[in-house]
């Protein structure tokens, strides 16, 4: 018996569909995958609302460590006075994934004090990529875990506050990884990288939880394969360069690297408009601080926020506010009671009130020391005396030995000779070389 073209294709259809399921998996389904612990996939917005109807959400993100090459940036594009506020006047925000090596946890905690939300990156950034590839449950348990309590511990974050995870060069571990996350309380992970969406009007996927196998696939495998009931995902969506030419996961990873300032505004600014005139799903703008090193990027990315804070219906916050839109989802209407991003212990400056350890600013990239923030007159000197003993000896287990060393430059004063006094051969070999060139110049023109 021979089945027509048309319906051939729709057994093979069907029995796939059997055969998936047929394994113990099941797909997605949007009716029973509901707020605030589901949410499948896709484009479609949380909520059933109209894109004018909900506030367009931008995810500003940073990764690795936070010392002395960065730490002027975060103070330029994020005040600490808040003056650079969403529409509901709270403080703009962002999300920075710390890893260990060369971190000052002090100035994590600083900026964990005034909203900016820290997440994982990893114990030791290991390389190359391939490493966190293939890396074993124990080893990939101890990257993520013991950076978590770091954080915890060093930087006096709460650990319940420590709810992210991004592995190093966006490398996934397939289910080792996702079982690690899901099994230790966190409550999403930002690696899985998705591709550019087919053109620039077409909608961009949401975050969603991984409550069925992941049916949309990553750009970078290997991607998990088993269920995780209530764990996010984050994706990480390519953008594209300046030219609309290539794709970059990391503004800095564009390969055509922008000129000047308008072209690293062109790419900031064009890709935020495909999400603001499409589905709005979150604007996902992540890279790394070494891009701000140009002063045009620098200046580029102030202006888009100075743009962004403009506008009345954007929204610059961390991933874990987004994630409590969608458990929640509301509208314009109602955004600015939202819970979730409100701010009421928000004061200007409070860092200024954070007393710990911080390194000293190097006057060159060979020198690192130390100083305390003094804390005002009428603080409690025992108190403060004892708390300066505890971040010091928290600062001492998170650097390795000798990193605050002032290393002596050693300068070569002595002279460097003519090259033909070098050496006693070459000094007889240069004086024979010029007397006879003078000889042969006296006999030529003494004629």
């Amino acid at each position: 018996m021979y089945l027509d073209n048309k319906y051939y294709h729709f057994v093979t259809i069907i029995l796939a569909i059997l055969s998936y399921l047929g394994d113990g998996q099941q797909i997605c389904d949007s009716t029973t995958c509901k707020a605030p612990n589901c949410h499948c996939s896709g484009v479609n917005i949380p909520g059933g609302f109209h894109p004018e109807d909900i506030p367009q959400i931008v995810l500003l993100s940073f990764d690795d460590a936070v010392n002395w090459d960065n730490w002027d940036y975060y103070l330029k594009l994020f005040p600490p006075d808040g003056r650079r506020k969403n529409p509901n006047g709270c403080p703009i925000s962002m999300t920075l994934f710390v890893s260990h090596n060369y971190t000052d946890y002090c100035m994590v905690r600083k900026l964990h004090g005034r909203g900016i939300e820290i997440a994982d990156h990893s114990l030791t950034h290991q390389v190359p990529h391939e490493w966190w590839k293939n890396a074993s449950e124990e080893e990939l348990a101890n990257e993520i875990l013991t950076q978590r309590h770091n954080l915890a511990n060093l930087a006096e974050i709460p650990i319940e506050h420590i709810r992210g995870w991004r592995s190093p060069f966006l490398q996934p571990t397939g289910d080792t990884m996702f079982t690690i996350l899901w099994k230790n309380n966190f409550t999403y992970d930002a690696t899985l990288t998705h591709p550019f969406p087919r053109n620039v009007y077409s909608p961009v996927i949401w975050p969603f939880t991984l409550d069925s196998p992941l049916a949309i696939g990553c750009n970078i495998k290997p991607c998990p394969q088993k269920s995780y009931p209530g764990f996010w995902e984050v994706p990480v969506v390519t953008l594209m360069d300046y030219r609309e030419h290539l794709p970059c996961a990391y503004v800095d990873f564009c390969q055509n690297k922008p000129r000047n300032k308008d072209e690293a505004f062109q790419i900031l600014w064009k890709n935020f408009l495909r999400n603001y005139r499409t589905n709005r799903a979150p604007y996902y703008l992540n890279l790394h601080s070494p891009w701000l090193d140009k002063t045009d990027n620098l200046d580029a990315m102030d202006e888009f926020l100075n743009r962004l804070v403009a506008m009345e219906d954007v929204f610059i916050i961390n991933i874990h506010q987004a994630l409590e839109w969608m458990r929640s989802p509301t509208s314009n209407m109602n955004i600015m009671d939202f819970l979730p991003w409100q701010c009421p212990f928000f004061k200007p400056n409070i860092e200024d009130g954070i007393y710990c350890v911080m390194t000293y600013k190097p006057r060159t990239t060979t020198t690192k020391a130390m100083y305390s923030n003094r804390p005002n007159k009428d603080s409690n000197s025992d108190a403060r005396k004892n708390n300066q003993t505890k971040l010091n000896s928290n600062i001492n287990r998170a650097y390795p030995p000798g990193f605050f060393e002032e290393e002596q430059i050693t300068r070569h004063t002595t002279k460097r000779r003519p090259w033909f006094l070098r050496n006693s051969a070459a000094r007889n070999n240069s004086f024979k070389f010029v007397i006879g060139w003078v000889s042969l110049f006296w006999i030529l023109f003494s004629r």
